[in-house]
């Protein structure tokens, strides 16, 4: 019985500190791979790609990737509490190729940055996200899921423009 409580107790501690060593230190690398895969399909699409869209109702290529942007705008404050914001949204149809990739980049570094800076604390403390409770670690899935999501799109932008992708990017 002894035995059987002693594990128990062990495993209470133990997957949640496993779950927290994790976080602190491996998804900084899960995020930076992340993000230079993003960059690196940003980058092969030409320039004059980029206003490219399947249809009349989908976001243009570059549109995806300041959707990401946006996104990251919106989540990032949940986690920090700063409204950051790395464009001016309404110049975003005049913007080059260099000036989104440049934007993207940014972006992600900030992301990046918060990763590398929050404490175990604050990184577990519940938040609620559309009448959701959740932690700032949950949002920092959905910072990556949602890139993974439109990164997917713009893979499949880049062969219907006759563009190869490049080689998918793990873990």
């Amino acid at each position: 019985m002894k035995n059987t409580i002693c594990l128990l107790l062990i495993s209470f501690f133990y997957f949640p500190l496993m779950a927290q060593n994790y976080f602190t230190t491996q998804y900084p690398q899960v995020w930076e791979r992340a993000s230079a895969y993003t960059l690196a399909v940003a980058e092969a699409m030409p320039e004059e790609n980029y206003g490219f869209k399947p249809e009349k109702d989908a976001m243009t290529f570059g549109g995806q990737l300041l959707h990401i942007v946006d996104n990251i705008s919106f989540l990032t404050r949940l986690i920090s509490g700063e409204s950051k914001s790395f464009y001016d949204r309404s110049t975003a149809g005049a913007l080059s190729k260099e000036q989104i990739l440049e934007i993207l980049k940014n972006a992600n570094a900030y992301v990046g940055q918060i990763i590398m800076d929050i404490s175990n604390d604050n990184l577990n403390a519940p938040i609620e996200f559309r009448n959701l409770e959740m932690t700032r670690e949950n949002i920092f899935y959905l910072l990556r899921d949602h890139q993974v999501h439109h990164r997917g799109q713009c893979i499949i932008y880049l062969r219907m423009e006759g563009v190869n992708a490049p080689p998918y990017v793990g873990w």
